[in-house]
């Protein structure tokens, strides 16, 4: 299929679970994606750059010229309001134009309604002539939808996961790791914080650098020095937040072949049971005492990492990602 594709989001650490996802469909020649936006050229040499003066006249010259089976629109977050990079923000140079477009249309969205369900969010869909939504959390689908809606779950690069993961346990520390955000983002995180703050004192946490001591900000790691941090620990933590998300991490750690620690969320049932370690913030011991048990049971940890690895890499890589947009999308092409 020929799909344009709309964005004009400035990606940075996070680029590789949205805007290199879809570079991917292209590099692989699943689709030809036809880029338009100001910041994609970094990720599509052949990008469409914005005419602010005339975006109605260029985006029907661009559908003349290319003729798309579909539209798709991408927002990696979803959900700041407040610094205007919720779905109507971003797209207000753009939406007027797409409503008057009778082509199939999808937008893909992250952290949807984090702080609660706003109704001129889920109205947006219908007056752009949205096919259908399309969330990367599957806790967004309770939200009222005038059009279709779907699940759309992150994936993981395979080949990079593979390449850079530790698979011999013993050569792991034996501590949980932590890379992302937690103390500087309010009660979102609560669970992740608790359970951090419990695992330092006992003495079994590993982070990366603090680079601002004040706001607790953490070094960021891309690429192979990401997977490099996750896989060099037996465990990983994570948690859904008080939005009950699965987020990413929730694929890299078990990719990455660590044994995943993390709280409840929706869309945690789909894993196989018993491959990973759920906590509670109000027993926390509870968390250490099974960690213990899985450090000094090598055998039975290894067997657990390893089911749920292979679960990941073989059912949440990038190309069965790619499969499962282009079915929703050909629903209706």
């Amino acid at each position: 299929m020929r799909i344009l594709y709309i964005d004009n989001r400035r990606y940075g650490h996070n680029a590789d679970l949205h805007i290199d996802f879809i570079s991917f469909l292209h590099k692989n020649k699943y689709d030809r994606i036809i880029p338009y936006g100001d910041n994609l050229k970094r990720h599509f040499k052949d990008a469409i750059s914005i005419n602010r003066r005339g975006v109605s006249k260029q985006l029907n010259k661009i559908i003349a010229k290319y003729k798309p089976h579909a539209i798709l629109t991408y927002n990696c977050n979803g959900s700041s309001y407040e610094v205007g990079l919720d779905n109507i923000s971003l797209y207000k140079w753009v939406s007027d134009a797409l409503s008057k477009v009778d082509i199939p249309k999808f937008h893909i969205t992250t952290d949807y309604c984090r702080s609660g369900f706003r109704q001129d969010q889920a109205k947006w869909f219908e007056y752009v002539g949205c096919s259908a939504g399309i969330f990367r959390h599957k806790e967004s689908l309770k939200y009222p939808l005038g059009v279709d809606k779907f699940w759309l779950p992150f994936s993981v690069d395979a080949g990079l996961y593979k390449k850079y993961g530790q698979k011999d346990v013993a050569k792991k520390n034996k501590k949980v790791g932590f890379i992302g955000t937690a103390h500087d983002t309010g009660k979102l995180y609560i669970n992740r914080m608790m359970a951090i703050d419990f695992l330092k004192k006992e003495k079994m946490l590993k982070t990366t650098s603090i680079v601002d001591k004040k706001k607790f900000k953490r070094e960021m790691l891309f690429g192979p020095k990401y997977v490099r941090f996750i896989t060099g620990n037996m465990f990983g933590l994570t948690c859904g937040g008080t939005c009950n998300y699965f987020t990413a991490k929730y694929l890299q750690i078990p990719a990455a072949y660590s044994m995943l620690v993390c709280a409840d969320t929706n869309g945690l049932e789909m894993f196989p049971k018993d491959t990973y370690i759920l906590f509670d913030r109000n027993n926390l011991e509870e968390m250490r005492e099974k960690i213990m048990f899985h450090i000094n049971n090598t055998g039975e940890t290894r067997e657990k990492i390893d089911c749920l690895n292979k679960y990941v890499l073989e059912k949440h890589n990038h190309d069965k990602r790619a499969r499962d947009l282009r079915r929703i999308i050909k629903r209706f092409v």
